[in-house]
């Protein structure tokens, strides 16, 4: 076999072998070797060099025989690395620092209009807010083995090239100027890629082989696992849910084109819809001001105008998500993001009409889950999804300081 055959499957079987204990939390060697296909003697040789590096410990447990022999149990190391994830919004910067077993050990907001301000200067508050996280975490900068960075748009991670943002009306060499700052491997993702990888890891994808992941807040965004994998597409830019023009010729959307699901289910949209609808009333609310916020409190108290908004962005996301499920019949569809502070005002219409979408077969095969969601999220799934990377080669990716 040629050498980089070897290397090849050797870093192969090195995932294979931290991902079982990952998924299992605590593993025997012989369960190991019968989940991965590998021979006890590839295990016991690949762990003894995964316990010696410290990525994982021998732990033992009471044997469920009668025997009462101890189980020499795997488990990982959550000091083996760590990485930060950095989630970039139109107004808001959300940071995350992470250990290996993707366990959240400080987080961070900083308010920041994205849109007003340089790519150097966006970096240059990056990198301000991983120190204070690694401060509060008690950890330097050297201690980390990477960041990932996750941002709206069309975004091909395999080059860390993002060919369009609508934060910075464009697109953004962000990766390149941080990385340069920081002096580490710098990761960039879509921002609901690297959540679905996070939710795939930690969440509620956690052992869902099929599954789909659409995210709400100020765009609409979405993951897809495919048999276990991430479904990226020829170029990496698959999965663009929000961008499908579902009204042709209808309310324009910040890509630039006309009747995109977004225009009327992101928050972007529902609030553009709801400034027409109170500049027609006398002494309305002040459009510069007004916040999805607001619009959500309003309709929940009555107004029967922007209650209609909302039922509407809950009729199109029921054809959406029926027209998903019908493509990929998903174990699981997992819908979070900000915009799910809306609830009832948008699920119950999305639930009613999902079963005029769908026959009973394709309904019942899906489960969907609204996720409520955390402010740190998205920022936790752009370090797990730096976590993921490096499982892929451990060895050579695990930052060691000192």
């Amino acid at each position: 076999m040629k050498a980089a055959n070897r290397d090849f499957t050797r870093e192969l079987n090195l995932f294979n072998i931290l991902n079982s204990i990952r998924e299992a939390g605590s593993i025997s060697r012989v369960e190991i070797a019968e989940k991965t296909g590998q021979s006890k003697a590839s295990v016991t040789n690949i762990t003894a060099l995964l316990i010696e590096r410290g990525l994982i410990y021998e732990d033992q447990v009471e044997s469920s025989t009668s025997r009462g022999r101890r189980r020499i149990m795997l488990m990982l190391n959550p000091d083996a690395a760590y990485t930060v994830g950095i989630k970039i919004a139109a107004f808001r910067l959300s940071f995350a620092v992470v250990d290996f077993v993707g366990q959240v050990k400080s987080t961070l907001s900083i308010p920041f209009r994205v849109g007003e301000r340089s790519a150097a200067m966006l970096a240059a508050v990056a990198e301000d807010g991983i120190l204070h996280c690694l401060e509060d975490a008690r950890l330097k900068l050297e201690d980390l083995s990477g960041c990932g960075l996750a941002i709206p748009g069309f975004v091909d991670s395999a080059s860390g090239t993002c060919y369009w943002t609508p934060i910075q009306n464009g697109s953004s060499n962000i990766r390149d100027l941080l990385a340069q700052r920081l002096d580490m491997d710098v990761y960039l993702e879509n921002d609901a890629n690297s959540f679905t990888v996070a939710s795939q890891w930690f969440g509620l994808g956690k052992g869902i082989r099929n599954f789909l992941v659409v995210t709400i807040e100020e765009g609409i965004g979405m993951g897809i696992v495919v048999d276990g994998k991430l479904y990226q597409g020829a170029t990496g830019i698959a999965a663009e849910f929000g961008h499908m023009v579902i009204v042709p010729d209808g309310e324009p959307c910040r890509c630039g084109k006309l009747g995109c699901f977004e225009a009327y289910s992101a928050d972007s949209g529902i609030l553009q819809q709801a400034r027409k609808l109170l500049k027609r009333r006398k002494n309305g609310p002040d459009q510069d001001m007004l916040t999805i916020e607001e619009v959500t409190r309003w309709a929940r108290e009555g107004d029967r105008g922007l209650r209609k908004i909302f039922q509407q962005s809950g009729e199109f996301l029921a054809r959406g998500v029926a027209g998903l499920i019908q493509i990929f019949n998903p174990e699981r569809v997992i819908i979070t993001g900000e915009g799910v502070r809306a609830g009832d005002l948008v699920f119950d219409p999305m639930h009613k009409l999902l079963g005029k979408y769908l026959n009973r077969e394709q309904a019942n095969s899906t489960q969907i889950l609204i996720q409520e969601w955390n402010d740190h999220d998205w920022a936790q799934g752009a370090a797990g999804f730096v976590l993921s990377e490096i499982y892929k080669s451990p060895l050579n990716k695990i930052q060691r300081s000192g």
